[in-house]
Order: C-alpha cells, then structure tokens, then sequence
C-alpha cells in the first residue's frame, strides 16, 4: 500500500485498527498551542530533549536556525491528526513541547544518511505545517514508524520486531508454553505405547509364572509345538492391535494439534485488527526520533515513563527497559564528556574521526571556553587534510579493488563448476524445474565471469574515446594532476589490449596497479585498512599474489558459505 496522502485515507486505515485504536474527540486536547497542567515527567521529558538539541547547536553539529524550539505559536502541531489516531492527551503534550528539525544537512555526517541523531536514527520529523503534507508523517510516527505494517492489509504479517508493554500479550511465551505442554503431552503418549504397556505384560507374566501349579506345569510341559505357535501369534496379533489403536490415537491428537494451529494462522494472516498481528504503536506510546538509515529508534511508553532504544534493522524487540529521565540525561552527558561525537561517532572503534574530532573540541576549549570560531577553522584545515589523504590513497583503493575483482572471478569458476555438476545429476522431473532453472542462471552468470566465448578484447574505439577526454579536460584548464586517474586507465587500457582473455587483463593490470600502489609515500599507507575488497578480505602489498594464492582463496571462501 502506498503511502497515504489524503485525510480521508488515513481515516480508512484507522477503521482497520479498531478496537485497538480508537479515535477521539479533539476537544480533549484543551490546549490548542501548548499544554497547561503539565504531568511533571512530561514536562521533564521535553526539558531534556530540548537541552539535547540545544547541545547539538551548541557543538556546532546543527546549525540553530534548523531548529524551531516550543512554544510553537505561529505553526502548531495538527490536533485533528492526533485525534484522528486517538493518541492520548500526555503524548500530544509531549509532542506539543519537543523541538523539531527542519531535516536540513547537519554540518559534518558519519552517520546516518539524513543526519545522525543516534546510533543511526535521524532527527524527528516535523508534525508541524499544512496537513496535506505531514499527512504520511503522522501515520509512519504514531502508528507505524519501522515501516512493516503499510504493506498490504491482508494476509501479510510483519515480522522483525514486536512493540511489547505491561498490558499487551505477549505471543511468543504463550506459544512457548503451549511448545512445552505439547511436548510433554507428546512424550507421556509415547511412554504410555512403549514403556507401561511393556511393563504391564512383564509383571503379568512374571506373575503367571510365579502361581503356577504342578499340574499346570505339566499340562503346559505337556501342550504341543502347534499351541504354543497359535498362542504366540494371538499375542502378537493383540499387541499389533493395541499399538495401532495407540498410533491412531497419537494421530487424532496431533491432527487436532495442527488443525488448530492452521486455524489460529489463519485467524492471524486474515483479520488485520488481531492485537499480535497488528505491530503498531499504542496511543500511548511516542517516538522521540524518526526511522534512520535502518538505525535507533527511541520510543517512549508515557505510562510508565521508559524508553526503548531499538534497533530497526535487528528487530530488536521493545522491552522498554530504560528509565527515561536517567536515560536522557546519560545521552546528553555521553556527548557533554566526549564519550560520543555528534554525527555517528561513538568510540575510537569508528577510525580516525573520533579521535580528531574530539581533540578538535579540546583544543578549542570545550567544554568550558569552548571557542566556536577556532573549532570550525581547525575542522576546515581537517577536512582539508582528510581530503587530500584520501586523493593520495587513490591509487591504494584501486588496486585492492582490482584484487577483489580477480578474487570474485576465481570464486565464479567455482559457482560455475558446482552448478554444472549438479545439473549432470538432477533428475529430469518436473519436480526439480525450479531447481533447474536457478542452477541454470548461476551456470549462465558466473559463467560470463571468466569463459573464453565472453571475453571481448578492448577497442581502439574505447582508447581513442579515452584520449580525447584527456585532450578535452586540458582545454579546460584542468591540472595534470586532475586528469592524472584518466591517463592511468589510459595506459591500463593500452596494455590491456594485448590480453587473449579475462585472466591475461586481470595479470596486466595487477602488476601495473600494484606497482602504483607501492609508490605511495609512507605516512600515507599509514592508517590505510582495506577491508571491503570481496566482502572483507584484506589485501596486503607485501605479499605477491599468484594464481595459485587466488584459486585457494576462493576455495577457502566457497567452502565457508557452500561446504
């Protein structure tokens, strides 16, 4: 489903969520503007919030004029909304009092891709202006802000993360417990087939043996091979019966078993207002940012006062966990001592940036003398320097690119070898079509990786359009060292011209890539970690690859994952 977009369609979807979410008149929020007889935590709550905000600006990661502060008088929050979705009057307070961002560009970002609030979240969505407009915001922050409920109404069930609280079932105990009561049940069925009955008939027989008579005695010393076979076989054909009778009744009682659970599926993909099915916000329940870059998402229960800090991406579930007070003034405190870094830098762990950033607050007397001026020059000359590193490490970059591009080709081979092997083996049924296919889609793309019958030699068209970009850039009025990267690939294209096939390219341009890269001044290797070449996989200057070095490489990696 797509995004709603008018009133009337947010209203259709509320329908869908009765009784859960019931809307409410909007003349219980008496305080158009900003709220009066505040609960004392809200008002605590918004307090910090703001000083959170207020310390983004003041460590210069936000400018002050994207942000608009409470009251707002001049472009309040839509109560009609808030009605709407039937929030209660303690979370429009609230909402009615925090800060909200503009959603511009902070002035630095490790983070986030819209700006980091925290660990990955992004800075609240404005609920402010014409309603037409905010429309889609309302319904992702007050019903559905992890994005797993706007699919299609029916039948879909969101996985991934489960809001719970105190008063709110929660599913997965109860299935737990109904896990372990089958079990047991399960087990006493199969003790009763297979351990009593067996016991039974040996204390019977036990007790048999011990009463009997001389007489007997004799009479059964007496009886003929043909009785005893006949009796033997009515025994067994007795216990035959008897363990049917209890397989029958194992198979009854597991039938009921899955009937019901198919029928408390289907209660569950069909009926879009079931509470388990339904993962949506309370009205009681608040978001205190928006969903990030897969990131944070704080969501505040304003029953109970708690934050959860929750990982989208994860699934992490909502336990609501964290003191909401002592919460926030920890956050604010983490960033006051340093500890974290505005815009995604939360410890040494996250490379050279936390540690210049924090000596560039230092050195610009934070937290006492904190001098805005200085902070922001000694940040340009780092920006500076950082910029010129990373032109420096170019050609570092390019050749462990071009390793994991050799790497990646090796491992096609194997795909390629594996798919063919298991083609020759499948049978022919429509039973394995499916699988057929897949392997022969594997087969054709890895096969275009390295087989002779794709490879195309460069054209001297390509190298000729290569010259005159070269030609072009210096009409311009470029530096040599601008179009330095294009009269490499240049001279790569020339001798990658004389290869016969994907390996030949790949030898020429290693040796001439690694060559660069052994060029590279001292101080600049210094800190250079490539670990994104082929999914991890770092690459060492001091160690000549050769084609052996690749083909183990890749079997080592093929029987990681496919072994």
């Amino acid at each position: 489903m797509n995004a709603p977009t008018t009133y009337e369609q947010l209203t259709e979807k509320i329908k869908l969520l009765h009784p859960f979410v019931e809307p409410k008149d909007v003349s219980i929020y008496n305080d158009p503007i900003y709220p009066t007889n505040l609960h004392p935590k809200i008002a605590t709550i918004a307090s910090l919030m703001n000083e959170l905000y207020t310390l983004f600006i003041d460590m210069q990661y936000i400018p002050a004029s994207s942000v608009s502060f409470a009251p707002h008088t001049t472009n309040p929050i839509s109560l009609r909304h808030a009605a709407l979705f039937g929030l209660e009057k303690q979370v429009v307070d609230l909402l009615q009092m925090l800060p909200y961002h503009d959603g511009s560009q902070p002035n630095w970002n490790f983070g986030s891709d819209n700006g980091e609030f925290l660990f990955g979240g992004e800075f609240d969505d404005d609920l402010r202006g014409e309603e037409e407009g905010i429309e889609a915001v309302w319904w992702r922050k007050c019903v559905d802000p992890l994005f797993y409920l706007d699919v299609d109404w029916k039948g879909k069930r969101a996985v991934g993360w489960n809001l719970r609280c105190e008063d709110v079932d929660d599913e997965g105990e109860e299935m737990e417990e109904e896990g372990k009561k089958q079990e047991q049940k399960e087990g006493w069925l199969m003790m009763y087939n297979h351990q009593d009955d067996d016991d039974g008939e040996e204390d019977e027989d036990e007790d048999w043996d011990d009463n009997m008579t001389a007489e007997d005695e004799s009479s059964f010393e007496d009886s003929d091979e043909d009785d005893i076979e006949s009796e033997e076989l009515l025994a067994l054909h007795q216990e035959t019966i008897e363990a049917e009778a209890a397989e029958q009744k194992e198979a009854a009682l597991q039938a009921q078993v899955e009937e019901a659970e198919r029928a408390k599926r289907h209660t569950l993909d069909n009926d879009p207002r079931d509470e388990r099915l339904l993962l949506y916000l309370r009205p009681w329940h608040v978001t205190l940012n928006k969903l990030g870059n897969h990131g944070t998402v704080l969501f505040l229960n304003t029953h109970t006062f708690t934050i959860s800090q929750t990982d989208q991406e994860a699934g992490t579930i909502c336990n609501f966990t964290h003191n909401a007070i002592p919460y926030l003034r920890n956050v604010i405190n983490k960033f006051k001592t340093l500890d974290w870094i505005p815009g995604g830098l939360y410890s040494p762990n996250h490379g050279v940036e936390y540690a210049a950033y924090k000596n560039l607050y230092l050195s610009s007397g934070w937290p006492n003398a904190f001098n805005p001026d200085k902070f922001h020059a000694l940040r340009k000359q780092f920006e500076k320097d950082q910029r010129q590193r990373y032109h420096d490490q170019e050609p570092l970059r390019k050749f462990c690119e071009h390793v994991g591009t050799m790497q990646s080709r090796e491992l096609s081979k194997l795909h390629h070898a594996s798919a063919v092997q298991k083609l020759s083996t499948l049978p022919q049924s429509p039973t394995h079509m499916e699988e057929r296919e897949e392997l022969q889609r594997i087969k054709a793309r890895c096969g275009k990786e390295f087989l002779p019958e794709y490879y195309k030699p460069i054209s001297i068209d390509i190298l000729t359009s290569y010259l005159k970009s070269v030609q072009q850039q210096r009409e311009e009025g470029r530096s040599e060292d601008e179009i330095k990267g294009l009269k490499t690939l240049i001279a790569e294209t020339k001798e990658g011209m004389t290869a016969a096939s994907f390996e030949d390219r790949d030898w020429i341009i290693y040796d001439m890539r690694r060559k660069q890269a052994l060029e590279v001044e001292e101080e600049v290797k210094e800190g250079f970690d490539w670990t994104s070449a082929w999914r991890g996989v770092s690459v060492d200057l001091d160690v000549v690859l050769t084609q052996e070095g690749l083909e183990k490489m890749a079997r080592e990696r093929f029987g990681k994952y496919h072994g």
